[in-house]
């Protein structure tokens, strides 16, 4: 099922890519997100800081990854998908609430660390729960959907591709293996 929905992907991928151009753009000039409300879009911007945080590089917050999770989302998951999101920002809220008494945004760096790896431990729980059910009934956790989507989000950004990894405009000639030097940043693709 999974392959058909990646060709038919593939073969709209000029579509998909007007479409997610148009979406940027109407988040640009209003100003707003499409999916989330401007708490959950502010919500999204610090849990992206903390799996990719600034260090040497700029972070998350700066590659505005929480804008392209909210247009991806909006435009690429069907409505199951984003519900299943959106409340996995309620219960990070809940979470929050129950161990400081206040949502996540006003916790401070360890606080909201700890949150973090609380939905890290039950997205791991969910998928040993999910083994032994049938692949229909299996999904993605809360947890597992927002690290990738931040990940992507952000090593495909200008932020991301040029100062977190090694990155040249135009690459030259193709060569195969080469080795990296001790220290050396990771390849753009």
């Amino acid at each position: 099922m999974r392959v058909a929905a990646l060709m038919g992907t593939t073969l709209t991928l000029p579509a998909l890519a007007d479409t997610l151009e148009a979406s940027a753009t109407r988040r640009a000039l209003s100003g707003k997100p499409l999916l989330f409300t401007a708490d959950q879009d502010t919500m999204v911007a610090e849990m992206t800081e903390v799996i990719i945080p600034t260090t040497s590089t700029p972070g998350a917050k700066a590659a505005k990854v929480n804008e392209i999770i909210d247009i991806i989302l909006k435009d690429c998951y069907p409505q199951k998908d984003q519900k299943q999101f959106l409340d996995g920002l309620a219960h990070t809220n809940e979470l929050s609430q129950a161990s400081y008494s206040k949502n996540f945004v006003a916790l401070d760096a360890t606080q909201r660390t700890e949150i973090m790896t609380k939905l890290q431990a039950e997205a791991a729980e969910q998928r040993k729960a999910m083994a032994s059910m049938p692949a229909e009934k299996r999904y993605t956790p809360f947890f597992n959907t927002l690290k990738s989507l931040t990940l992507n989000g952000y090593f495909t950004s200008e932020i991301g591709a040029t100062q977190a990894l090694a990155y040249i405009a135009v690459p030259g000639r193709f060569q195969g293996c080469i080795d990296l030097k001790p220290g050396q940043k990771a390849w753009a693709t």
